[in-house]
């Protein structure tokens, strides 16, 4: 009897419910249909293009992502992307990569293995870096075991201590500055983090989820220009030398705050550390030109020399040095004149913090006071002296 009438109940139930059975087969059909697909920016929003820069794909074509998913039903947390927080630690994301065709093309544009699917009875947390590589220079760290993604106390932090070699893009100087280029897994990298997104609703998500990366190091270029005092000269740089920053550092993104304070603790000045360009046979420089009634001049466009990374840092008085060296050809003889100009870097105000994110420019003009000169000639200094010529016949 006790078994009978719980059947009945039970069929009751699912009597009760037939009413709302294809309302549940939508639902669940949405869920097996609705991939999670990620959307990744860099600061500002523009998805899809490669050639912006303001999508992540300008900078790198892989980022790792952590996302946990929380029951509304029974609070339980399972770890969708990366690995599960047993306990306080880091752990490794999940790798998209840009346009890969081995990977679903039901992602769109960044994709990785095996899709997970939105849940409309869960909550949704999610946070990513960029580039991935073999080893990683950064993690997401969990502050405790069951954590989910966002949870005060996680933070990104670096593996080891992070060094840089001064790679520099503009090897061969430009007029433009390249911004990209800080890909390469064997030289410096453009180091990325994601603000975390905040608690997404299973039930009401967007088609991707929308990370947005800011840069963790500071950049520096340095840039030449002739000046006008040059202009009918041959100006040709030949080395632009900076020594003295701070090379290394260790990072923790939790004491990072915006234009303030930097996550980087940085390390290590090491003597052979440097930004530089050298180049025998050099570049010359651009001459302006004159135009308009009365003429105005405008400078020719100035090389980007240097266009490295730095790990973010201030500097002190006579910490760093800038080197510069050129020569100046006359046109109308051919003579060349060698120069090697040295500043202390702390002199220029803008340039004594670098800041995380920040991305600083130095102009250099070269314009040396011509040699000129004025003569004069002082006066005869007269001496005067009377002699008496007497005959010897003493008439």
């Amino acid at each position: 009897m006790r078994k009978s009438y719980l059947f009945v109940a039970v069929a009751g139930t699912i009597l009760a419910s037939c009413a709302q059975t294809e309302k549940l087969n939508i639902d669940l059909q949405d869920n097996e249909q609705a991939a999670i697909g990620f959307a990744s920016y860099s600061q500002n929003a523009t998805r899809g293009d490669a050639t912006v820069k303001t999508n992540l794909e300008y900078y790198h074509s892989t980022f790792a992502v952590y996302g946990t998913k929380e029951s509304k039903n029974d609070g339980s947390i399972q770890y969708l992307f990366g690995g599960k927080a047993e306990a306080a630690g880091t752990q490794a994301g999940v790798t998209c990569s840009y346009m890969d065709p081995a990977l679903p093309t039901v992602l769109g544009d960044w994709r990785y293995e095996d899709p997970r699917f939105w849940d409309k009875q869960a909550k949704f947390d999610f946070i990513a870096y960029a580039p991935v590589l073999s080893s990683n220079p950064i993690l997401y760290y969990y502050s405790a075991g069951n954590a989910e993604v966002g949870a005060n106390g996680n933070e990104f932090k670096s593996t080891s201590t992070y060094t840089l070699e001064g790679t520099n893009i503009q090897a061969t100087p430009t007029e433009n500055e390249k911004v990209k280029g800080f890909n390469d897994n064997s030289h410096d990298l453009d180091l990325m983090v994601s603000a975390y997104t905040g608690e997404i609703d299973g039930a009401s998500h967007n088609e991707y989820v929308n990370l947005i990366f800011r840069h963790i190091l500071s950049k520096f270029n340095v840039k030449v220009a002739k000046g006008e005092g040059l202009n009918n000269s041959i100006v040709t740089v030949k080395e632009v030398t900076i020594n003295g920053f701070k090379d290394s550092g260790d990072y923790t993104s939790s004491t990072y705050e915006a234009g303030t304070a930097t996550g980087w603790t940085a390390s290590s000045v090491d003597n052979n550390y440097a930004l530089t360009y050298s180049d025998a046979t050099g570049v010359v420089l651009n001459s302006g030109l004159y135009a308009g009634n009365p003429a105005v001049f405008t400078p020719g466009a100035p090389y980007y020399f240097i266009e490295s990374l730095l790990i973010p840092q201030a500097i002190a008085d006579d910490d760093v040095q800038v080197t510069v060296k050129y020569s100046i050809e006359s046109t109308i003889s051919s003579f060349v004149q060698d120069f090697t100009n040295v500043f202390d870097l702390y002199d220029i105000v803008d340039m004594r913090d670098f800041k995380e994110g920040y991305n600083y420019t130095l102009t250099c003009t070269i314009q040396p006071d011509i040699i000129k000169f004025d003569a004069t000639a002082s006066p005869w200094e007269v001496v005067s002296a009377d002699k008496d010529i007497i005959s010897e016949e003493g008439y």
